[in-house]
């Protein structure tokens, strides 16, 4: 087919180069991992549906990629592992980072300059739309280093001015069940951001309670438990979720809220007062966490 096609467009077709003007190039790959380009004036409106039936079309924003990010691509945007396998090498581990910018006006090549400098291992960036991607890392080991995570969040967003929500994946072997375990965090990412929107990192510890309450079959049976929160008003039932997403710590809370310490452990002791729940422990941090996601669940 594609000698074919050559042989009908000639010097107007390009296959796995990058031209400076790839831009004049409506952009396809075939099933064995070649991109082919072909200039717009000569393709017609019929040609163009044609070929996107044998070949499969590449957006613009993701030209040109080598042969391991055209293998990502199929792998993050069509679900599809089949040129991930035929590469010659990989990483033992995978890591997948997923990004949601609200701002779409990003320059993707600085951004994936910037984001490469943030890391020590490689990594590969692919874009699903315009204002979402997925960062692949690659590990050599299942080892999760310490990594800034939050603190890299805030360079991007402020570097691009853009915010930028991020969730942190979990450390993967290459196997059979990577591309189930990557849709399960596309799950988990479009949870978050519904549960907890104003956050902007998630990881695995913020969507496991959310995981127990999403359509839980004994919902109705646990929301009469709550009526606890009806004494609560919104202020403070606010101020008491940004202590326990915290960790407890008063002073921190404290600053994220602009609020003095003492005014804050106030508000603290006011809850427990009138709730007889005692969130400054374990124990009663944890069940009145879960019943404010609850409660903001029954209020979407």
């Amino acid at each position: 087919m594609i000698e074919q096609l050559q042989s009908h467009y000639r010097d107007a077709m390009v296959i796995n180069i990058d031209p400076k003007n790839r831009e004049d190039y409506e952009w396809f790959y075939t099933k064995t991992g070649d991109q082919i380009g072909i200039l717009k004036h000569v393709l017609t409106e019929r040609e163009k549906q044609l070929l996107s039936i044998f070949l499969t079309p590449l957006p613009n924003h993701d030209l040109f990629m080598t042969r391991e990010e055209l293998a990502w691509y199929r792998f993050i945007v069509h679900g599809d592992s089949t040129q991930l396998n035929l590469l010659s090498e990989h990483a033992p581990f995978y890591r997948f980072i997923q990004f949601h910018i609200k701002q779409t006006t990003v320059d993707k090549d600085d951004f994936r300059e910037a984001v490469k400098g943030l890391f020590r291992e490689n990594v590969i960036i692919i874009w699903e739309q315009n204002h979402r991607g997925t960062i692949i890392e690659n590990k050599y080991d299942q080892t999760d280093h310490d990594v800034p995570f939050a603190e890299m969040i805030d360079t991007l967003s402020s570097d691009f001015y853009i915010t930028l929500h991020v969730f942190i994946g979990q450390i993967y072997r290459f196997d059979e069940n990577l591309l189930h375990l990557f849709r399960l965090e596309k799950q988990y990412f479009q949870l978050s951001q519904t549960y907890i929107p104003k956050q902007t990192v998630y990881t695995i510890e913020d969507i496991i309670p959310i995981l127990f309450i999403h359509q839980h079959p004994e919902f109705e049976k646990i929301k009469p438990s709550l009526q606890f929160l009806n004494t609560i008003d919104k202020e403070l039932l606010d101020t008491v979720k940004v202590f326990l997403q915290c960790n407890l710590n008063v002073s921190l809370a404290a600053k994220k809220l602009y609020m003095h310490r003492n005014s804050l452990q106030y508000r603290i002791d006011k809850f427990i007062e009138k709730t007889g729940i005692d969130i400054k422990h374990f124990k009663g941090a944890v069940a009145v966490y879960l019943a404010i996601l609850i409660n903001e669940y029954t209020d979407r």
